[in-house]
């Protein structure tokens, strides 16, 4: 079986499929890059930064973060805060993607030829791949699965792609990359007051194209989809931290607390104060 490095240093990733399970008050780390990885956060809130801009994390949510990608780290708490990252052997995750999309004959013929793969919906909460990063033991079998779980958050990007209106494909895949460049900075910034304007100015749209492209690629208005990561970072929020419903619906970018708790109780069939009955413990085993 090939090995599952725990807790190596830094030369090691990319190299191998590896844990990274820490703890701390204050850390900071800058200017890093790594191979595709996902990062957690156990217990606390940590920060991490890309070019994008800024993602904190809270329990019950995970970060994806791209081949190659520069990031920064940030820990800075009163209580110890634990983090849990996984980190793919480079070419791992991009071999589980070909094997999913290309047919047997030509995998027959070419077994080596995986391309690179990027993901632009950064956030996850709630989803299948929470609970693996959650559950995940050091063992391939569990990598395994971590891989196939994010192909599947890939899933239909090219039936999203041919949705676009362009005869030529060359013009329908810039408008995706287009589009996929707003949506990471969506993600970045979901809980700051961002507007539409500069989510197309970010894809180098206008305004009213960009509306029109994005609800045609996601299925649902940018507003909406805006709105849903923000509903689900407070879930997660909720469910896992100690502040009250008040904080929690400012931290996650809604204005008031009245339409918070009106919108968050249309979505999820519950009041946000019920969601703080639903916890789990989801500590992760590296050992």
């Amino acid at each position: 079986m090939p090995e599952i490095a725990i807790n190596p240093p830094a030369h090691v990733f990319g190299r191998k499929n590896a844990i990274l399970n820490a703890r701390g008050r204050r850390y900071h780390q800058s200017e890093f890059t790594g191979p595709l990885s996902i990062k957690s956060v156990v217990r606390g809130s940590a920060t991490w930064e890309t070019r994008d801009g800024r993602y904190e994390l809270v329990p019950g949510s995970v970060l994806l973060l791209n081949d190659g990608e520069e990031y920064s780290i940030t820990v800075d708490a009163l209580q110890p805060v634990e983090t849990f990252c996984v980190f793919f052997e480079r070419g791992f995750v991009e071999d589980a993607f070909r094997a999913t999309v290309t047919r047997s004959a030509e995998l027959l013929d070419a077994p080596d030829r995986a391309s690179a793969i990027s993901f632009h919906e950064r956030l996850h909460f709630a989803s299948p791949l929470v609970d693996e990063v959650m559950r995940t033991t050091p063992s391939i079998e569990s990598f395994y699965t971590l891989a196939l779980q994010l192909v599947r958050t890939r899933g239909d990007v090219a039936s999203r792609v041919a949705k676009l209106p362009s005869v030529r494909a060359a013009t329908r895949d810039e408008l995706a990359r287009r589009l996929e460049i707003a949506t990471s900075f969506l993600h970045a910034n979901c809980t700051r007051g961002v507007t539409i304007a500069e989510a197309a100015r970010a894809a180098c749209l206008s305004p009213f194209h960009f509306h029109r492209l994005f609800t045609r690629f996601h299925g649902v208005t940018p507003h909406r989809y805006l709105n849903r990561l923000r509903l689900e970072r407070a879930r997660a929020q909720l469910r896992h931290s100690e502040g009250n419903v008040l904080e929690v619906a400012l931290d996650c970018g809604f204005e008031s607390l009245g339409s918070f708790a009106a919108l968050y109780k249309r979505t999820f069939g519950m009041t946000p104060g019920s969601s703080r009955t639903d916890r789990t413990d989801r500590t992760p085993r590296t050992s």
